[in-house]
């Protein structure tokens, strides 16, 4: 059985009392011990799958479909069934590190109410020291402001608190995001340990080609609401991809030559009727431009949305 499926998945909002479709036909499974990574271009879509599973999106979003996590559909959970998931079975390491924690509290005031220690006094120390020690952080950093951490410092700290409660699946959602070489590498590295022992799944949510080919998993490649290619990280990102898209993210990376992609991504309010790439595709034909493709499976768990492949 699966611990994490989202089947049919499709978010919208109101604006100015207008219905509008952000995210749609997004359908992912992942079983207990697996890896998957969400990758796209920023705005399409990718923050909000992670915000839907964890029941945190704004109050003017509409969820459609099913989000379930073992038996309990999160679509139609109440705040108290997520209070009781959050944390204890589902972990989150937000992103932007830099901003996420409050300025006006020490870190381990911060910690308490993850850790769900009550009261002040002297209880909360051990539980924050293990925290620190698991992240390699000085058991100093229990008593500094954020301001006084390194944004390497908070994205460490930061995933301490998302995994000090050993969750059953940790989604992170750009954690490595404004981070430089080195930092990003160890907090891959921590990641990595989180998710090897083959009972921990890690739903991550990316834009960065070489963070998704450090933890390999099953790689979804979102573009404008949707999936365009879903498929085993280490096929995809090594020669394996079929979607045009997706060979132009490969293409954009400075290993691959720095070669972007024209033009840019729709916006939600003028997205085409047919493909919505086709407006980038080079391969794109009278067809593309009036048919919606379907995500359909190419080979074994290889799954692409074109009408060419």
């Amino acid at each position: 059985m699966s611990l994490l499926c989202i089947s049919d998945l499709e978010i919208g909002f109101c604006l100015n009392r207008q219905s509008v479709t952000v995210v749609d036909d997004v359908c992912l499974e992942l079983a207990a011990g697996e890896r998957a990574i969400i990758i796209g271009e920023s705005g399409c879509g990718k923050s909000l799958v992670a915000m839907a599973v964890l029941g945190i999106l704004p109050p003017n979003a509409a969820v459609r479909g099913t989000i379930r996590f073992e038996e309990e559909n999160l679509t139609t959970a109440d705040n108290p069934t997520f209070q009781k998931i959050r944390a204890t079975r589902i972990g989150y390491v937000p992103q932007s590190a830099g901003t996420c924690l409050n300025p006006v509290f020490r870190f381990q005031t911060q910690a308490r109410e993850v850790l769900l220690t009550p009261g002040p006094g002297p209880s909360i120390k051990p539980a924050v020291q293990r925290l620190l020690k698991r992240v390699g952080l000085a058991p100093a950093v229990a008593r500094m402001y954020p301001h006084q951490l390194s944004e390497g410092m908070k994205g460490r700290a930061l995933f301490g608190l998302g995994t000090c409660r050993e969750p059953d699946l940790l989604v992170a959602d750009e954690p490595t995001k404004g981070l430089d070489n080195i930092t990003k590498a160890e907090l891959v590295a921590l990641l990595e340990r989180f998710s090897k022992n083959g009972t921990r799944s890690l739903l991550l949510i990316t834009h960065d080609l070489d963070v998704a080919k450090a933890l390999p998993g099953r790689l979804a490649v979102m573009y404008a609401g949707q999936f365009v290619e879903v498929g085993a990280s280490h096929a995809l990102l090594d020669g394996a991809a079929r979607h045009p898209y997706t060979r132009g993210l490969l293409q954009s990376h400075p290993s691959a030559g720095l070669h972007p992609l024209p033009g840019k991504s729709p916006g939600i309010l003028n997205r085409p009727l047919g493909c919505r790439f086709a407006g980038r595709c080079p391969e794109a034909g009278a067809e593309c431009m009036r048919h919606t493709p379907a995500l359909r499976r190419i080979t074994g768990d290889h799954w692409v949305r074109c009408r060419h492949v």
